[in-house]
């Protein structure tokens, strides 16, 4: 099956909060669940932050696409949205082919959880079955290396462990639509080795990559396209090389 991501005049707000429905949010529960009152510039005052806006873009099978943009330029808004995160406020959004996203690589972990727990749970959190870990688990075992600490609480972890582990449970499933934001630390300069290779391998072997950084070398070496972001709006899109020219005639000047 070919994967195919299809964007249609997309746009994503956010709504901000006042000070009066926030408390109210905080404050009123009903049956259990929290009661929030959405606030508009139209009736309460409240402000929309436009996330996104006007997104038309098609991702193929084989596509390698760079996303190019300065802090706050909406790139890692539209890999959530990719992800499924985030639902856009209007237009639409099409796809075919399961997601493999490594944009917050410790969401689902738990401090009094083990090691071996955490896996599981992280890993049912993406998506997968219990059974689909179970299959897993033993490559995420031996790429971690952390032996006998996978049975001890992530509490009793320290930094470089906890990314460790974090990182084997990511890249552990086999990768369709694979979707990544910027590199990260995950610990001694062996394991950071061992686990750029697995990236890269995992980049190459994705039906469609969509890769946020601001390494411009490498998103040249790895990408075929590129798009360039601005408050939210796609203003170029095209092959690697140029849009990076164009990227930085507009922020390297």
């Amino acid at each position: 099956m070919q994967s195919q991501i299809i964007l249609k005049n997309v746009c994503l707000d956010f709504p901000v909060y006042d000070a009066v429905s926030l408390s109210f949010r905080n404050k009123v529960s009903n049956m259990g669940k929290v009661i929030v009152t959405r606030t508009t510039k139209n009736n309460s005052g409240g402000k929309i932050i436009k996330g996104l806006r006007d997104i038309n873009y098609i991702f193929n099978h084989g596509d390698k696409v760079a996303l190019l943009g300065h802090n706050g330029s909406g790139k890692t808004t539209l890999l959530k949205l990719l992800a499924g995160i985030y639902a856009p406020t209007s237009g639409s959004i099409q796809k075919t082919g399961e997601t493999n996203c490594m944009l917050d690589i410790g969401f689902g972990f738990e401090q009094d959880a083990t090691g071996y727990e955490n896996i599981i749970l992280s890993n049912i959190t993406r998506g997968l079955t219990k059974e689909q870990v179970d299959k897993i688990l033993p490559e995420i075992v031996e790429f971690c290396g952390l032996g006998e600490f996978l049975n001890m609480p992530l509490r009793t972890y320290s930094s470089g462990m906890q990314a460790r582990l974090a990182f084997s449970s990511a890249i552990a499933n086999t990768p369709g639509i694979l979707l990544i934001d910027e590199f990260f630390s995950t610990g001694d300069i062996e394991f950071s080795k061992k686990s750029k290779k697995k990236v890269l391998e995992m980049m190459s072997n994705s039906s469609i990559l969509v890769f946020a950084s601001h390494d411009l070398s490498l998103l040249k070496s790895i990408c075929n396209k590129a798009i360039c972001m601005q408050n939210g709006k796609v203003i170029y899109s095209g092959e690697t090389s140029e849009a990076i020219e164009y990227y930085k005639g507009i922020y390297e000047k």
